[in-house]
């Protein structure tokens, strides 16, 4: 991921994270950049909104499991 912001974001919902507010009051982030971070990655199948709540896809899941694999995150 080459995007600090949505690295922070995938990351913090790939361990369990599910509220959008919480990770940017956590990461001190601009509120509407970190939106706009969310929507990429969900238009790219890696996180999905779920009543609410995020988490992540089954792509999500496994890109996550690639970059941990190769100490990317």
């Amino acid at each position: 991921m080459s995007n600090k912001m949505r690295k922070a974001i995938f990351t913090e919902v790939a361990s369990g994270e599910t509220s959008l507010a919480r990770i940017i009051k956590k990461h001190h982030l601009i509120e509407q950049a970190a939106r706009t971070a969310a929507e990429e990655l969900q238009q790219h199948a890696l996180i999905e909104d779920v009543e609410g709540a995020l988490q992540l896809t089954e792509l999500g899941v496994k890109t996550y499991g690639k970059l941990k694999a190769r100490d990317s995150l």
